[in-house]
């Protein structure tokens, strides 16, 4: 193995191995099960990208072109991106983002940590102590790396939002919840990645009982690592999932850190283990597509045909992941969890525009893209536009309304923008898209 993954160990799962193993994962005081967020030198020059968003009107793109007023003055927004720069899951955050910016009159900056969390952190103050400091900081806890930033956060007039990865059960003794303790602090996204985990293992044991109605199921996970909250939570989910069928034993539990590469590396060991005990294989469940994809490579290396001899679940909703999905390589790969990243915009530009703004914690689902509705939103996310949905309707009416943040909803949108756009004349979608917004916006300055 190289020496960027290890072994997690061999875990039958029993349900008393099963408890333990919950138990410890409880008592590192890294994960709320029920609600955590997602995955990932001197410093490095300031590259970001921004997104003006102030010169189109909300939601004026998608074809149904309105004149509502535009939301209320341009704010300023900076990403502290976590991860590398054009990595797949990361990018989808920033696109998500992004659209959401324009559709909501925010100005956003996005700055890459390249997944050094010192890096993030100089990063975020850097921003903080800006002449020009941004009214919205977005945060993600990854490894732990934002929580103090909070205190930093409160001798500025910068808000803060975090995403996707939350604050520990230990660090939440510390800083307590949004509001309660650090006022600049006005609230948290995080989507539901134990109930996704588990999600992922129940169809996995679903499919192979079709196959195999009694006797013993054998089995691999590949998490991306023990430390991230979101991860955590995801790796809860997978044991409980698993735990609901006692004939299942998963025989190896690999930190494969997210990559496509040492999934393929590790999952031909472990298929290497099998054929030497005589062993047999089942399911592979890998906590993202990229390590599903490298899981899948090793399989097909070894003679073996993924989705026949072995079923593989994934994670993130990536185009890599959707063309698995599709050509029945891979059973599923649940996500939606990127779209973080948007709702964090409408929550600002909430807090921005709404009177005795509540401080929230918002919870949302995932779900999972299947064999069977694979082909009605598969070409939604493998070429997507995300400006094609309407980020400013998920915005709240008043402070103690609650928000209805789904990634499935924001797919119907877009299916719903091209059936309006089918009767347009023949031209790209990019172009249709351009066509409205510019007719509105011209609309509104006159």
């Amino acid at each position: 193995m190289s020496a960027a993954t290890h072994e997690t160990g061999r875990v039958q799962l029993g349900l008393p191995r099963l408890i333990v193993l919950c138990g410890c994962l409880a008592l590192s005081g890294l994960v709320n099960a029920a609600s955590s967020g997602s995955s990932s030198s001197d410093l490095i020059p300031r590259a970001s990208i921004n997104t003006q968003a102030s010169a189109y009107p909300s939601g004026k793109s998608r074809a149904r072109v309105t004149q509502e007023a535009m939301p209320g003055r341009t704010l300023n927004a900076t990403f502290v991106n976590p991860g590398l720069r054009g990595e797949r899951f990361w990018n989808m955050v920033t696109n998500t983002m992004q659209a959401a910016a324009i559709d909501l009159n925010i100005s956003l900056e996005v700055v890459y940590a390249e997944r050094n969390p010192y890096l993030l952190k100089k990063l975020a103050i850097q921003a903080l102590e800006s002449p020009a400091a941004p009214d919205y900081l977005l945060l993600v806890n990854e490894e732990q790396a934002a929580s103090e930033l909070l205190t930093i956060a409160d001798g500025h007039d910068t808000h803060v939002v975090m995403l996707l990865n939350g604050l520990t059960r230990e660090e939440a003794l510390t800083h307590g919840t949004p509001g309660s303790l650090h006022p600049s602090w006005i609230g948290s996204v995080i989507p539901d990645n134990h109930t996704a985990g588990k999600r992922m293992a129940t169809q996995l044991i679903k499919v192979a009982r079709e196959g195999s109605p009694t006797g013993q199921l054998h089995g691999l996970a590949l998490i991306g690592d023990t430390r991230t909250p979101a991860s955590i939570a995801r790796n809860t989910g997978m044991v409980v999932g698993f735990s609901q069928d006692q004939d299942v034993q998963i025989d190896r539990i690999l930190e494969a850190r997210w990559n496509t590469q040492d999934a393929e590396h590790l999952t031909g060991q472990y298929l290497k283990w099998v054929s030497r005990s005589s062993g047999q294989n089942d399911l592979i469940w890998a906590a993202n597509d990229a390590m599903a994809e490298g899981a899948i490579l090793a399989l097909e290396s070894a003679g073996l045909t993924p989705g026949v001899d072995v079923l593989v679940a994934g994670l993130n909703w990536s185009p890599e992941g959707i063309s698995m999905v599709k050509d029945q390589r891979m059973l599923l790969t649940d996500g939606g969890h990127f779209m973080a990243g948007a709702w964090a915009m409408v929550m600002a530009r909430d807090h921005a525009d709404i009177e005795e703004w509540t401080p929230r914690t918002v919870n949302f689902p995932m779900s999972a893209i299947t064999h069977d509705n694979v082909a009605r939103y598969g070409p939604l996310l493998e070429n997507p536009d995300w400006e094609a949905a309407d980020f400013a309707a998920f915005g709240l009416k008043a402070s103690r309304d609650d928000y209805g943040f789904d990634p499935m909803r924001v797919l119907t949108q877009m299916l719903g923008h091209q059936a309006a756009a089918s009767g347009l004349p023949p031209q790209a979608p990019a172009t249709q898209k351009k066509t409205a917004r510019s007719s509105a916006l011209m609309d509104t300055l006159q």
